[in-house]
């Protein structure tokens, strides 16, 4: 349906080029002009001495792609701004550009992260962060201001790089640490008759499990349990070192209150100042007092951080124009699923494509892999690592991690020439499994019976109205090993990890989870970084040299075109990120439909997958 509306639109805008129809025409160029205008450069005043004003009430993606495709028409039609994604790289790149920019004075903080999919995890936010300390190391030291209500452990991670942090009286710290809550579907499955068998490899391959387990198993457990140790020790040891407080009390603290009272915040040394928002206001006219307050009503001199992002005549930063040699930085992000896939997962088919036209493409000199997949097709995740060696042979490959890169995920990064990540990056999770549904007892249920006739012992495998047999269970099994010891020599050879021994990639793997500061111990990983020390490691491998002017930097997949931004608005595919808390019911509904959708991208050819394990969120 939708490629029939991106067609249609397409072809109407053409014919009433030709034909007249001045109204409607009218109205489609109003629209494709906030398409263009919108994401382009455009002139902004910044007045000497303005505040960049920073609203975190959005989901930060890795991909443009990812961004909501109704943003630009619901814009120009309703006149107001319902876009809550945002891209790291523009937010990096804006903190960058401001600290070298005299007209900026400081920086704001305020609001509360809205993560949504893949976007706005623990790897993503420390890079945030890093920009926000880098900021402030300038030669005339800028100040960073941040305004918090209840804030979460997200927003404080970040908002605890700030100078001065305000907190309102009656609001309190949602940071009582960190915890995985898991949904099991078995005892429902079998209530209504479906049953489901797994073939598997790996101690700590658990993807499957919650459709045959009613609880965590005691691996699963012990991995989670570590991972978020992990995580939690690198939230508690930046926010400690940060505001300059003893972690062990910092601990005793969250344990003690679990929701974090603002008396005790301040004397804990968490915040600065108790104030309501209009106090804030006020500090910050002091600051930055407003020019023209009669003609701009504003309370300070600000500008915010998305009119900056898209303003001309800001300081400029390598990587930007000038160049006619490319470093390419190729988006993978999301479910990984055989064939061309769409906007929100990472096709096999349609990936490999891309690779292949970088790969062609003189004027790229480099390719940087942003990964942010927990995996998926091990058959995808093989044709996209196919390309990768083919692009690699002719181009520096360099792979950044990004807050997922497991199983499929670290699959497609494994053969980079450098792989950085973060020490909070998800990835590992080196294993295969298998998944089969079995309607027959429903059907029966319900009155419904099957039958066949076959010429082969295998013929009807793909059925899901009975049981697999012991047979079949059997093949099925020797696909996943034959997939998983593959899965193993590859790591080993691109690694350059003994294939056994108490080191080895065997013990590694088993299809483990792990924090990126351990994979940096396993060798897994190259070093702890982000995106932009990617891109400078492909640079210096591409010999471009790092000055302004001497590399251009593109990103991949482009953004999508006007027509497929009507026509997903039309087909009503996505809806507007509101700032209200969700309701628990709504928010269940929503965590159990992603993982219904995640089943159904289920779609390897030959049903083996390389996915970590469902229901990692981390609350």
């Amino acid at each position: 349906m939708k490629q029939f509306f991106i067609t249609f639109f397409a072809n109407l805008a053409a014919l009433l080029l030709v034909l007249g129809g001045p109204v409607l025409l009218v109205l489609i160029l109003i629209v494709a002009s906030f398409s263009v205008t919108t994401h382009a450069k455009r002139s902004v005043t910044i007045e000497r001495g303005s505040i960049l004003v920073f609203d975190m009430s959005v989901n930060v993606n890795d991909s443009p792609e990812h961004a909501n495709s109704g943003d630009t028409v619901a814009t120009a039609l309703t006149g107001g701004d319902t876009s809550r994604n945002v891209t790291l790289r523009s937010l990096t790149t804006a903190l960058k550009k401001a600290a070298k920019d005299d007209r900026i004075k400081a920086l704001f903080l305020q609001g509360s992260f809205a993560p949504a999919d893949y976007g706005t995890g623990y790897a993503c936010l420390t890079e945030l962060r890093q920009a926000i300390v880098d900021f402030q190391k300038t030669k005339d030291h800028k100040k960073v201001y941040t305004y918090l209500e209840a804030p979460t452990t997200r927003d404080y991670y970040v908002a605890s790089a700030a100078s001065t942090i305000y907190m309102n009286p009656y609001g309190e710290m949602e940071m009582p640490g960190l915890a995985v809550v898991k949904t099991y579907y078995a005892d429902g499955l079998q209530k209504y008759g479906i049953d489901v068998q797994v073939t598997r490899v790996g101690k700590y391959k658990s993807a499957v499990e919650p459709y045959i387990l009613n609880k965590m198993s005691d691996a699963d457990r012990e991995e989670t349990q570590k991972l978020l140790d992990d995580l939690w020790g690198d939230v508690v040891t930046t926010v400690s070192g940060a505001r300059k407080v003893d972690p062990v009390a910092l601990q005793q603290l969250i344990d003690t209150d679990g929701y974090i009272t603002p008396e005790h915040a301040k004397a804990a040394h968490l915040v600065d100042q108790l104030a309501y928002f209009g106090d804030v206001l006020n500090d910050l006219g002091k600051i930055a007092p407003s020019s023209d307050y009669a003609k701009i009503p504003l309370p300070f001199k600000q500008i915010a951080i998305g009119d900056y992002v898209n303003a001309g005549r800001t300081p400029r930063l390598p990587g930007e124009r000038g160049s006619d040699k490319v470093v390419a930085i190729l988006y993978l992000e999301g479910e990984i699923v055989d064939g061309w896939g769409d906007q929100t997962n990472i096709g096999g088919d349609r990936f490999a494509s891309a690779l292949r036209e970088l790969q062609k493409d003189d004027d790229v000199k480099a390719v940087v892999l942003r990964v942010n997949s927990p995996g998926g097709s091990a058959y995808a995740s093989e044709e996209i690592q196919h390309e990768i060696l083919a692009l690699k042979a002719k181009k520096p490959v360099v792979v950044s991690m990004g807050n997922y890169a497991a199983s499929g995920g670290y699959w497609v990064s494994t053969y980079g020439d450098r792989i950085f990540a973060e020490p909070n990056t998800l990835t590992g999770s080196i294993g295969v499994f298998g998944l089969f549904m079995d309607f027959q007892k429903l059907g029966n249920n319900l009155g419904v019976t099957w039958d066949s006739a076959k010429t082969g012992a295998f013929a009807d495998f793909e059925t899901v109205s009975r049981p697999k047999t012991p047979q079949e269970l059997a093949l099925a099994q020797a696909r996943v090993d034959d997939l998983y010891g593959k899965f193993l020599d590859k790591v080993a050879v691109s690694r350059n990890i003994p294939r056994e021994g108490e080191h080895g990639i065997d013990t590694i793997a088993q299809g483990r989870v792990w924090a990126g500061s351990e994979a940096l111990n396993l060798k897994l990983v190259d070093e702890m970084g982000g995106l932009d020390k990617a891109i400078l490691s492909a640079v210096e491998k591409a010999k471009l040299g790092k000055g302004i002017g001497d590399y251009l930097v593109k990103e991949y997949p482009e953004k999508v075109t006007f027509a497929e931004t009507l026509a997903a608005l039309l087909s009503n595919e996505e809806e507007p990120v509101t700032h209200a808390k969700m309701d628990p019911l709504t928010a269940q509904y929503l965590k159990i439909k992603s993982e219904i959708k995640t089943l159904q991208e289920f779609n390897d050819p030959i049903g083996a997958y390389a996915r970590m394990p469902l229901g990692w969120e981390i609350r």
